[in-house]
């Protein structure tokens, strides 16, 4: 899978969640733009999880500050 078929599958997921004024990009920062709290960060693990069939450790959330490392995780885990 491609980085930008990930990008799309995530563009879709959080359009669903956030609505369509979502613009996003890869500098995107998790945590001050694109998640408000903690709970909608887990939201988000949570549906990347079903949707790329992958585990999100904590870890690696902790670990994830742009749009960009949440891809990059996802590409290097998805077959």
């Amino acid at each position: 899978m491609t980085k930008e078929e990930i990008y799309q599958r995530m563009e879709e997921i959080l359009i669903e969640e956030k609505g369509e004024g979502l613009e996003l990009r890869p500098d995107l920062m998790v945590t001050e733009e694109l998640a408000e709290d903690s709970v909608e960060v887990m939201e988000l693990v949570l549906s990347l999880e079903d949707e790329f069939q992958i585990t999100i450790s904590d870890e690696a959330i902790e670990e994830f500050e742009t749009l960009a490392d949440i891809v990059d995780y996802i590409e290097q885990r998805v077959d």
